[in-house]
């Protein structure tokens, strides 16, 4: 374990990323600001909790047969209880020295390992605040393998803080995602219209200085931005965020979408504009996500 790999003794090359931190800038007091969970809002938008684990047996035969399948690298950006730079190294069967040791390519995270006694997760992420972790005990998130598709997925599971992706691409908005900006969870509707064939976007905010706020727009609407500037359709006063944090507008082809920063400067935000895993979420190489102070990225070999 000394090379800072969990499971795997040899020595694993990885690109790395630009550093980022899942704490970001230090706000106005110099004391980090911490990673707040918004209540039962998680498991409100989330379409199906429960994991399928029917025909298991069948499924871990098939996984133990494969050959050629894709292997996935999480390295540990940032952490707060983690070791940084250290490396989880995924087979299709799952996580290699997973403490289920269950081969049926299902990797379960949470703070706990047991729930009630029983063996629930495969790898664990202590909190510091040990009430905390007793509150949030179960499983937190999942990282399956896909055998059709020879692919990683991953799946918050409502339990935690979230698991959320840092965009780093064009997202087409969907009815009921939810996206978190700093201090702040922003609850996408879209509403089709009664006299048109067109659709209303509606943002809902929680947490933050304007928890509560609900702002309306038209596809008339050239272009939405989010941040703390004073010319934002959607003001935020945190200093997480950048003067223009993320950018909505709308595309007659593909419908309403979602960029990170200022789309006409082409500038990116500083600490990332990311989208809650509430569906099953295709792992790609580069990937940047989080859950409560860990901070990972994904390589897939």
């Amino acid at each position: 374990m000394g090379n800072g790999i969990f499971g795997c003794c040899d020595a694993i090359a990885a690109n790395r990323a630009n550093e980022v931190s899942l704490f970001a800038t230090k706000s106005k007091s110099n004391s980090r600001t911490s990673y707040q969970r918004p209540s039962n809002l998680f498991s409100s938008i989330i379409p199906n909790i429960d994991v399928d684990m029917s025909n298991i047996e069948s499924r871990r035969i098939q996984l133990l047969t494969l050959t050629n399948a894709k292997s996935l690298q999480l390295k540990i950006l940032n952490s707060g209880n983690l070791m940084k730079g250290s490396v989880l190294l995924f087979k299709a069967t799952g996580l290699i020295g997973s403490l289920r040791n269950a081969n049926d390519g299902f990797t379960f995270f949470g703070c706990k390992k047991k729930l009630k006694s029983k063996l629930v997760n495969d790898f664990v992420i202590p909190l510091k605040d040990r009430e905390m972790e007793d509150h949030h005990r179960g499983r937190h998130f999942v990282i399956f393998y896909n055998i059709d598709k020879d692919s990683y997925w991953i799946r918050d599971l409502a339990k935690g803080f979230g698991v959320f992706v840092r965009l780093d691409y064009a997202l087409v908005l969907k009815d009921n995602m939810l996206i978190n900006v700093g201090e702040s969870f922003v609850v996408i509707n879209l509403l089709k219209e009664n006299t048109e064939n067109s659709i209303r976007l509606l943002l809902k905010v929680f947490s933050g200085n304007i928890s509560g706020e609900v702002k309306s727009f038209s596809e008339a609407d050239s272009m939405i931005r989010i941040g703390r500037h004073m010319n934002c359709n959607l003001k935020i006063e945190d200093p997480l965020l950048s003067k223009i944090q993320c950018t909505i507008y709308y595309n007659p082809i593909s419908g309403w979408t979602l960029g990170d920063g200022d789309i006409d400067s082409q500038r990116t935000s500083t600490n990332g504009t990311w989208l809650y895993l509430n569906e099953d979420f295709e792992i790609y190489n580069g990937m940047i996500f989080k859950s409560h102070q860990t901070l990972f990225e994904a390589i897939l070999i």
